[in-house]
């Protein structure tokens, strides 16, 4: 009878020492950045420093002035796409960035950091901004999530030539009086692939 009690005792122990030993595998929490995105937009935030042009003098940029295409294309100006739509900024759990067209021929763009639950600073490197020999560090703030879309604001110094891309589009030439730097404050928002 001691052997049997004995016994039950042993096993109940073993037992409890068994599930209570068991804890479950708590799953390591993905960044919500974590994924593959495109640049579906990018507006001017604020009025850009007057840019003079040849034809008419100064011209202001107002707030909403649409300037998707020209961030698309410096930004990702080393992927090779036929559409924008398929050029990827691929934000990895590793803290790696690629860029790719559609996940194919990934480049190796840099790291990134979640520097909040509303703060993401991109760490570009010189291969995907071969203009800038040290790399580019674009800060997005104030980022939103809703669904698929990821919004925020950043700034970025503009180079003459993109100014004169801007002024290009309203069919007007870059006066060489302007300075070689603006800094420009935009929205831009991705959409998760």
């Amino acid at each position: 009878m001691k052997l049997i009690k004995l016994s039950f005792l042993a096993s109940l122990v073993l037992s409890l020492a068994f599930f209570t030993g068991c804890k479950d595998e708590e799953t390591p929490e993905v960044s919500p950045f974590v994924g593959n995105f495109i640049i579906t937009k990018a507006t001017l935030n604020a009025v850009v420093p007057v840019i003079n042009s040849n034809e008419i003098g100064p011209v202001p940029l107002p707030p909403g002035t649409d300037i998707t295409a020209l961030i698309v294309e410096s930004l990702l100006s080393q992927v090779n796409c036929d559409a924008a739509s398929k050029s990827w900024v691929e934000l990895r759990e590793d803290k790696s960035m690629y860029m790719s067209c559609a996940g194919a021929n990934a480049m190796n763009a840099g790291t990134w950091e979640e520097v909040s639950a509303t703060e993401l600073k991109l760490n570009m490197n010189s291969a995907a901004i071969p203009s800038s020999p040290t790399g580019f560090v674009l800060n997005v703030k104030d980022i939103a999530v809703a669904g698929n879309n990821m919004s925020g604001s950043t700034s970025v110094p503009l180079p003459k030539e993109m100014a004169a891309a801007i002024l290009a589009q309203m069919q007007l030439t870059l006066s060489e009086d302007n300075p070689d730097i603006f800094m420009v404050e935009f929205a831009i928002t991705f959409v998760k692939q």
